[in-house]
């Protein structure tokens, strides 16, 4: 902790000896007054960092879930008086030209990376990241996303301008247009760094958007400035920060701009400097700098790129101290609601199902459940985008539609759920029970907050991957301090709904267990984790967990050898602290519960999803062939390196058939065949242009 606020004082005498006569950017003033200023300022800086790292380690080579995330945007447009479209109050047109500029550059769309040289060409990131104009203001109201303002000065601007025009800083990125002057193009906050009436972008009027929108004849009229400027605002430095830092593997996570494939410049860069200019040394590979990024200070038309590096810090800045904005209905037109109709339905008898679950996951979270005879029905539903989930206890759950469009004319659907299977990953609620009498740290279905102690986590940061959803059944989740809230004094007991294993010839139970027991006061670790279960009148042990596996660890156990199978089976889980004389940090966790047949899970399994992919590599239409059989409730998913769904088939699997790809960009992709059984194989593809 002392190497880290070591840094955040290095950070601020670097700042006030480098800002140049040609500074174009003044995050690096205004963070340098803000931590002048204010004596908390420093160590919210470095909280940010310690939540950004944790995220960061904890869900490396983690499949993304939700990938794309998209940022309501509001401009607040401050003028003196001209008319709309004139000088300083800019025209609508120009404004909408920087929105196309900034999905297209953190999309990665913009044509311009075909200038990026070879050797930086495989860094190139889709950050996965978009933004939209605001439809919706903080009241409910329908807005354009555009506020115009006259004032006759706008001395002080961060006191008192952005305080009277701000939108809830929580819910929408706020990019106020101004006259900087003659050298400042644009600045903007770090996240919770700086007072919150304050936090956004602030942008010359000159400089947003691009020609021919933008009118103004400058060397920054292509919207790069504002690409800049959010990327301060999702926490990213500049790749010259501290000059010639961070060289080495061994430092380049905590020195210079934090990110290590970001090559350190020895200054800013202006203009077109040269392609294999290198101011520092790196090793063990020394790099050329990398002047194209969009995090230095060269002209528009050589702004071109982020990287992986940087992506990793903006997309964590969004799930730790930018979060709310994920929740934001900024993007939605709340008033635009309609009702919506359905039905869930046995897919071997086709008859309704009663009491069956069915979530639309979109701008909004909307759950209903089924009556007597299977139909649903959703009251103002928002018009958008969904991913469609049914499920039911004692039957397979179902994502039946993706990114699907919904709105006031959509036809009903009818959702085929297949049986007998008993399998939650807790996207829904299907009825699992809570007890115990600890002090804390009770078990609640939620998307899991993470918490790191002594260096190690003792709480999940996100569920099990390759699920669906993102919520498990976790301990102590109210807190991301874990002596806030961990189990204490006591036992915390989940309990599953009661499932039927005579339904079963030979019934597996299967599921991912996460325990962890930390050391505390230099206390000696006794506590556990204790895996029962239970027929109804007899209980039995499957595992009891005294030692920390603090990762997501898949178990699975034969019922017969433990107990008789009844129709009236149920798992305990009790997650124990027991010694009050000895306390220690005690955490727990639960996700993907599954009850299966033996031959899912044996050979008999591998031998059946057996399937291949041809060509390999393919320029646009794949082949998957292979032995399994065509079956009801079979799923084709494919999704690219990040984890985004690509393409999805249900229902339609047949032992031969084919995917078109060709409007998919070039990379690597993956295609998992998961049967109605819940078996499932994934196998990898190229795809070439």
């Amino acid at each position: 902790m002392l190497k880290h606020f070591a840094l955040v004082s290095f950070m601020m005498a670097m700042a006030l000896s480098g800002i140049s006569q040609h500074e174009h950017c003044g995050t690096d003033k205004l963070l340098n007054q803000t931590l002048q200023q204010d004596p908390g300022a420093a160590a919210r800086l470095q909280n940010n960092w310690t939540e950004i790292e944790n995220y960061i380690q904890a869900n490396a080579g983690r499949s993304g879930q939700n990938t794309i995330v998209t940022i309501p945007v509001v401009f607040h447009i401050i003028h003196s008086g001209q008319a709309v479209g004139s000088g300083l109050n800019i025209s609508d047109a120009q404004i909408l030209s920087q929105i196309d500029v900034l999905n297209e550059c953190y999309r990665k769309r913009n044509a311009d990376t075909a200038l990026v040289p070879n050797w930086f060409k495989s860094d190139i990131a889709d950050i996965e990241i978009e933004f939209c104009l605001a439809t919706t203001d903080p009241n409910g109201n329908t807005s354009t996303g555009i506020t115009r303002h006259q004032y006759n000065s706008t001395a002080n601007f961060d006191v008192n301008i952005k305080p009277a025009t701000q939108w809830d800083y929580t819910k929408y990125l706020n990019i106020w247009t101004t006259n900087l002057g003659t050298s400042i193009l644009g600045y903007a906050t770090f996240p919770n760094v700086g007072p919150s009436n304050q936090d956004g972008v602030v942008i010359d009027y000159r400089y947003l958007g691009r020609a021919p929108a933008n009118p103004f004849n400058t060397n920054y009229k292509l919207g790069k400035t504002s690409v800049h400027e959010v990327g301060h605002w999702l926490g990213l430095y500049h790749t010259f920060q501290d000059s010639c830092k961070g060289t080495s593997a061994a430092d380049c996570s905590f020195l210079g701009d934090r990110i290590c494939d970001t090559p350190p410049s020895k200054e800013a860069n202006y203009g077109t400097p040269n392609l294999v200019q290198n101011t520092c040394t790196e090793t063990p590979v020394d790099e050329y700098d990398m002047w194209m990024n969009y995090m230095d200070y060269v002209d528009d038309e050589n702004l071109q790129m982020f990287t992986y590096g940087q992506r990793d810090v903006m997309r964590a800045t969004l799930n730790t101290v930018r979060l709310s904005l994920q929740s934001s209905l900024g993007c939605t037109n709340v008033a635009n609601t309609f009702t919506y109709s359905g039905k869930v339905v046995d897919a071997t008898s086709n008859a309704g199902l009663v009491d069956a679950k069915v979530l639309f996951d979109g701008p909004e979270d909307f759950e209903a459940t089924t009556d007597a005879l299977g139909n649903f029905t959703i009251n103002n539903l928002y018009e958008g985008n969904y991913n469609v989930y049914a499920g039911k206890w004692g039957y397979m759950e179902k994502f039946f539609a993706s990114n699907q469009n919904f709105n006031g004319s959509s036809a009903a659907i009818e959702i085929p759920l297949q049986g007998p299977r008993y399998y939650d990953d807790f996207i829904m609620n299907f009825g699992w029970t809570t007890s115990g009498n600890s002090n804390g740290g009770y078990w609640t279905r939620d998307i899991p907050l993470g918490s790191f102690y002594q260096g190690e986590e003792a709480n999940p940061t996100q569920d099990v991957a390759g699920d669906y959803g993102l919520k498990c059944f976790v301990t102590g989740n109210s807190s991301s301090v874990p002596a806030t809230d961990d189990v204490d004094n006591g036992t915390t007991t989940l309990i599953s709904p009661p499932f039927n294993a005579t339904l079963y010839t030979d019934a597996y139970v299967r599921f991912n267990r996460w325990f962890f027991s930390g050391s505390q006061n230099g206390n000696n670790p006794d506590d556990n984790m204790l895996i029962k279960i239970n027929n109804g009148t007899q209980t039995a042990i499957l595992e009891n967990v005294t030692a920390s596996q603090n990762e997501w660890t898949q178990k699975q156990f034969r019922i017969s050898d433990y107990i008789t199978p009844t129709a009236t089976m149920r798992l305990l889980i009790d997650v124990n602290d027991l010694n009050s004389g000895n306390p220690n940090i005690v955490e727990g966790a639960l996700d993907q519960f599954d009850v299966l047949e033996a031959a899912i899970v044996g050979v008999e399994n591998e031998e059946e999803l057996t399937f291949s992919i041809y060509p390999n590599p393919s320029t646009g239409i794949v082949n998957i062939s292979g032995n399994v059989k065509p079956q009801s409730g079979t799923e084709v998913i494919v999704k690219n390196i990040t984890g985004q769904t690509v393409a999805y088939v249900s229902e339609e699997y047949t032992s031969l058939f084919q995917l078109d790809m060709s409007s998919n960009p070039a990379g690597l992709y993956f295609v998992t065949l998961r049967t109605a059984s819940g078996s499932e194989k994934t196998l990898k593809f190229s795809l070439r242009k």
